[in-house]
């Protein structure tokens, strides 16, 4: 620990809040309307640390992240950087890798790094421009996983890329418990700009049947040989037309917990549980329909596997949803009891216990919308970390399922905050603009936390009761 975060620690000790405590007062003082000049942030959560983007050239669209050890994997459009975060008050960017393609969802298995492609280019390479005819359109081209070899964290080696039809939105890690020789992905998607392009190189677009896409790709990575990695299945999925468009479907994420043989896949227009004991061919438990959800964004379980939140990025992240007009409802996390939906072979339920959602108003040019977040390893606690775009980085503990409170806060100025993960300690962000800022929770629960030696946040293994 270095001495300004010791002296942080020391400092902040004194006013610790409790978290659950109704005591967390904001030190904005704008008195709830929005205002993108201060920092408005709980007393409880303090920013030590921050790695900004190091090029005025690249544009750094900041997307998703993962860990490994002190090493933090952070991606962009541009391509991604692998950070050191030793002393998390002051992170040092290890490398910095060029390689365009949209939008680099990341994670981490051993000494490889996977990155979600989705959008056509000419080659899985790096520096493979985009597959655009002579007027600028795009063309079919690659699209799918890239895979890097980190065994030196300062020089990551391209090894290969798996095309996937319709791409790679997102992906996830599934450890295959029975075969520790591989890794499998789980590759999520659906149709978007490049819907109706015809066959390639490297396969359909989107669905071998035409429009529709109510799949994903099972991708296998040998450990042993990871440039022989190839899809092994694209199970399917009955699926909802996503705000009624006939064949407008496909899952944006999904989140596996092992240790449950369970996962929780976000399909824009509805939620799903699947049974993944057999992990090639995931099965579907419950479809979850929610009247209140806009679109199906993302999942995680609660870490002794008994609750599954999912979140609605209304209106795509690109419109304002924390407005004084915009109900609680909009944009928000939805909360499920895990054994409500369990077992209901594909009926199905709308069995929400409540809801989150940040409380503080945005004004009406900041988009806003609950995004990317996980749950604390705590045991007796239910308590989650969320970015949530201009509004920053959220804390909010759900113990009582029925009654989800925030409890901590940071807004800093001009926010765009994609993903928010608590990794052993420390609340990690990965903002469009402002880059990767590292944020400490003063609070007694920082010490109950279970350290993890990894973590890509849409993949839990053990159960922590």
């Amino acid at each position: 620990m270095n001495r300004y975060l010791q002296r942080l620690v020391v400092a902040t000790g004194a006013i610790t809040l409790a978290l659950g405590s109704a005591s967390a007062v904001a030190h904005d003082d704008h008195g709830g309307t929005w205002d993108p000049s201060p920092i408005s942030n709980t007393k409880n959560l303090h920013l030590i640390g921050s790695a900004p983007k190091t090029s005025e050239v690249r544009s750094y669209r900041n997307s998703d992240l993962a860990f490994q050890g002190n090493l933090t994997f952070a991606g962009n459009y541009d391509g991604f950087r692998v950070i050191d975060m030793s002393e998390p008050g002051s992170p040092v960017v290890v490398s910095d890798v060029s390689c365009p393609g949209a939008q680099h969802d990341i994670s981490v298995w051993k000494n490889l790094m996977f990155l979600s492609i989705d959008t056509p280019l000419t080659a899985p390479e790096c520096g493979s421009p985009r597959a655009v005819d002579a007027d600028g359109h795009a063309i079919a081209g690659f699209e799918g996983i890239r895979i890097f070899d980190i065994s030196n964290p300062a020089n990551p080696a391209y090894v290969g890329g798996v095309a996937t039809d319709c791409g790679s939105h997102t992906h996830t890690v599934v450890p295959d418990t029975a075969d520790p020789s591989r890794v499998l992905l789980y590759v999520a998607s659906y149709p978007s700009g490049t819907a109706d392009l015809p066959p390639s190189t490297y396969g359909n677009q989107c669905d071998k049947t035409g429009n529709q896409h109510s799949q994903i790709s099972v991708v296998e990575v040998p450990l042993a040989n990871p440039a022989a990695a190839s899809v092994v299945s694209e199970p399917r999925f009955e699926l909802n037309d996503y705000r009624g468009i006939a064949g407008n479907r496909g899952c944006h994420d999904i989140s596996v917990f092992t240790g449950i043989e369970r996962a929780a896949a976000a399909c824009r227009g509805e939620g799903q549980i699947w049974d993944i004991s057999d992990p090639e061919q995931p099965t579907t438990i419950a479809r979850i329909q929610n009247p209140h959800v806009d679109f199906f964004h993302s999942a995680t379980f609660t870490w002794d596997g008994k609750t599954v939140l999912f979140g609605d990025e209304a209106g795509g992240g690109v419109s304002p949803r924390c407005r004084t007009v915009d109900p609680s409802t909009l944009g928000a996390i939805w909360i499920y009891d895990l054994a409500s939906l369990d077992n209901q072979d594909g009926t199905t339920v709308e069995p929400w216990q409540s809801h989150f959602k940040v409380p503080r108003v945005q004004g009406d040019g900041a988009r806003c919308t609950m995004h990317n977040f996980n749950v604390l390893p705590i045991r007796g606690r239910y308590v989650a970390v969320s970015a949530a775009y201009s509004a920053g980085t959220t804390v909010f503990e759900f113990t009582d399922t029925s009654n989800p409170v925030e409890v901590g806060h940071q807004d800093p100025h001009g926010a765009n905050t994609w993903s928010s993960y608590w990794y052993n300690g420390f609340v990690y962000t990965n903002d469009t603009g402002r880059g990767v800022d590292v944020l400490l929770l003063s609070d007694k629960m920082r010490a109950a936390a279970k350290r993890l030696p990894y973590l890509n946040p849409q993949t839990q293994e053990h159960v922590i009761d």
